[in-house]
């Protein structure tokens, strides 16, 4: 039976006293506490002022349904494991904090020692006091301990601002005392409405999502899900493709036959450890022959250029677990990545559409799922009107297009590495031919930036070696009289380009590029 989600507000110092009785649980696969001590001072500033810190999501259970996270690894008491109790989805991180600061204990965490500095009004670490702070600053313990804020008390009224310190001391103590945290109580042992229920609060701030349950149900003492995703995501995040812990998991589900949805992810609960670990550790091969394919065939070589993940999945399902075997297969798959980039087809789509996507892959790359045809649908005024942006996956599949095409640098002659150019996501190694003034002054109104697709071209890292701006209408005209046809057409400028960039006809140079680029395009999606 589950009941509808219960909100509720309530004490501080209660929420303490159920931390303190075991009521409220941190699970074991919550990540470790992370919090900078900057984060701590600004959450303690919050309660003190009164301002909302956001609320704490429960999942309250009459049974063990996950492990509970060793007391040496949170701020959290040692008491014995009973039931019923709560388990903290969201606010383990505030909530060990603020625990954590009040009830500190020598051999604890130190960034939990934390003091009220009474004169100055600001929390501090008691590392971070200085002389002048000692006698007017009190741990946050005391606050909560009768007698220890006696002997505090004490001490302050023998100051010679004794009274006003014992005015803030007490401002203070209510300010924790009053504090009331909004809490909402989600109630059931049903797995996958408990998810249903909580995407239905999303809305309220909360951010566990379904990986989130996921590490949740299926943690125990001989699987952990964390330790596999840290496993599998480590040497990805030297090679450029690192991937979303979400993204991993889904490819890890395509292996044992799950479909990437959020239903077919909880139905891994009931896999055995051996089948999940199996997966995970087959998982680095079969990715590794995505990322080549990537590689080999379009120059690819960061995963910010892959703008969505649903194409990631699909080539996970085709090429990494070796679906796709013929070569007319693997051109249709090229020719479809090419023109999801080019038309943004995935933007916005329903999560329906990727999982239908990768289940029927083969009747996706020959064009019978309705609005991810392979197809160009970008014009060539298209390509005279767009703007590199980065993040936009028309501006990945535009970035990449120029290392398929082999550009090469127009200050040395050199083929440019993509892997020099996509070593990060803000395509700064694309810069303007003709500056903003100069598209203005022809009568050009192309907005804010001159970055339009046809007004860029890539520069290479030995290009720096020159510094300042480069006056690449300049640069242009010379290769063309030196006869250097084979740079400028790798960066998709020819003949009729340069004469019209020669006679001052801007707006004739920029359609002739986007013609170039649009062909181009045309030629790679193949249709």
């Amino acid at each position: 039976m589950i009941s509808a989600p219960q909100p509720a507000v309530v004490h501080l110092f209660t929420l303490f006293r159920q931390i303190g009785a075991g009521d409220l649980r941190i699970p074991a696969f919550q990540r470790e506490f992370v919090w900078k001590d900057n984060q701590i001072i600004d959450l303690l500033s919050s309660v003190r002022d009164h301002f909302p810190i956001g609320s704490i999501l429960l999942w309250y259970v009459d049974r063990k349904m996950m492990e509970i996270a060793s007391h040496q690894l949170t701020a959290f008491p040692d008491v014995p494991e009973s039931y019923p109790t709560n388990y903290i989805l969201d606010g383990m991180q505030r909530l060990s904090t603020l625990y954590g600061t009040f009830h500190f204990q020598a051999g604890q965490c130190e960034s939990f020692n934390v003091y009220y500095d009474l004169r100055g009004r600001r929390f501090i670490h008691q590392r971070d006091l200085v002389a002048d702070e000692i006698n007017s600053a009190i741990p946050l313990s005391a606050l909560i301990s009768p007698r220890s804020l006696l002997e505090h008390q004490a001490r302050l009224a023998r100051m010679n601002d004794g009274d006003a310190l014992l005015d803030e001391l007490l401002r203070t103590q209510a300010a924790f005392q009053d504090y009331m945290v909004p809490v909402v109580r989600i109630q059931g042992n049903d797995i996958d409405r408990i998810v249903g229920i909580f995407e239905r609060t999303n809305s309220t701030g909360t951010r566990l999502d379904t990986i989130d349950f996921m590490r949740a149900i299926t943690w125990n003492q001989s699987f952990d899900l964390n330790h596999y995703l840290d496993l599998v995501r480590e040497p990805l995040q030297v090679t450029g493709f690192e991937l979303s812990d979400e993204t991993i998991i889904k490819c890890v589900g395509l292996l044992l036959g799950v479909s990437p949805s959020g239903e077919g992810l909880l139905s891994l609960r009931n896999r055995s450890p051996g089948e999940l670990r199996d997966a995970f550790l087959s998982f680095p091969d079969k990715f590794n022959a995505v990322r080549e394919f990537l590689r080999q065939g379009f120059g690819i070589q960061n995963i910010a250029f892959v703008p969505y993940e649903g194409q990631l999945l699909v080539l996970f399902k085709t090429i990494g677990m070796s679906e796709a075997k013929s070569p007319i297969e693997l051109d249709q798959i090229k020719r479809w990545f090419w023109a999801v980039g080019f038309n943004e087809s995935l933007r916005g789509k329903p999560d329906h559409y990727v999982v239908r996507a990768v289940s029927d892959w083969r009747a996706l790359i020959n064009g019978q799922i309705r609005g991810l045809e392979t197809r160009l649908r970008l014009s060539k005024d298209d390509f005279f009107e767009r703007r590199l942006i980065r993040g936009k996956a028309l501006s990945g599949a535009f970035a990449a297009m120029f290392a398929i095409h082999e550009a090469k640098s127009l200050m040395t002659g050199e083929k440019i590495n993509s892997s020099e150019f996509m070593a990060t996501s803000d395509l700064r190694a694309f810069e303007s031919i003709l500056t903003g003034k100069e598209l203005k002054e022809s009568g050009l109104d192309v907005g804010p930036s001159p970055r339009i697709f046809p007004n860029v071209l890539l520069r290479s890292l030995a290009d720096l070696d020159h510094p300042g701006p480069v006056d690449w209408r300049s640069h242009i005209l010379k290769l063309g009289e030196e006869g250097r046809v084979d740079v400028l057409i790798s960066q998709f400028i020819d003949k009729d380009s340069i004469a019209a960039l020669d006679s001052g006809s801007y707006d004739e140079f920029l359609r002739r590029r986007a013609e170039l680029l649009h062909a181009k395009a045309y030629t790679l999606v193949g249709a």
